[in-house]
């Protein structure tokens, strides 16, 4: 279990090329929530917090899905419902659903413990 780092996963995947690498959710949601915080998401700022609410709420969703099917069910929604911000679909598509089988449940069909993090300290911030 990795952050997303691309030199990490590139050095997992030379040495054990047959392990799959799953992301750790407490850092996938700190890099989403980081992005949207951003003005070029077009959903940062006061006016936005309960857009961003209900942002983080979809992906929380697609992260349990337990089923890859579920899972493009869950986005296509998300994708709907946003579709006024093209920033932040686009954002979800280039960095996050072509990799979903890696943080979300449908996913981590390995015997992990139930911990989806890395950092299991940070696990109690993202409860």
């Amino acid at each position: 279990m990795v952050d997303k780092d691309i030199c990490e996963m590139n050095a997992l995947r030379k040495v054990f090329p047959e392990s799959d690498i799953l992301l750790c959710w407490y850092h996938v949601m700190q890099a989403v929530i980081r992005w949207l915080s951003k003005t070029d998401s077009g959903v940062s700022g006061p006016s936005n917090t309960d857009v961003r609410t209900e942002i983080i709420s979809f992906i929380r969703k697609m992260k349990l899905c337990s089923t890859h099917q579920d899972f493009k069910s869950t986005a296509e929604q998300f994708f709907k419902r946003f579709e006024d911000f093209p920033a932040l679909c686009l954002y979800i598509k280039d960095h996050w659903l072509e990799i979903g089988h890696t943080w979300s449940d449908f996913g981590r069909c390995y015997n992990h413990a139930d911990s989806d993090t890395n950092n299991l300290v940070k696990d109690f911030s993202i409860a």
